[in-house]
């Protein structure tokens, strides 16, 4: 006899199941939090970078003083 789709899986099988759907929710939720730590960073060198700038732009201004 062929068991139907309908029936849930038992044992091992909902195991194996159980396991595989942990590590597709693992791998969606470090997708979503690599995304949000990829637009963290961009965010602090971006103010970085500005800083810097800043700091460039001002000491010229000292010099020509």
């Amino acid at each position: 006899m062929k068991k139907s789709q309908t029936e849930p899986l038992r044992g091992q099988a909902a195991y194996r199941a159980h396991l595989q759907e942990v590590a597709r929710s693992n791998e969606i939720a470090q997708a979503a939090a690599m995304r949000r730590r990829d637009a963290k960073e961009a965010v602090v060198m971006g103010e970085a970078a500005e800083r810097a700038r800043r700091e460039m732009r001002d000491l010229h201004r000292q010099e020509d003083r």
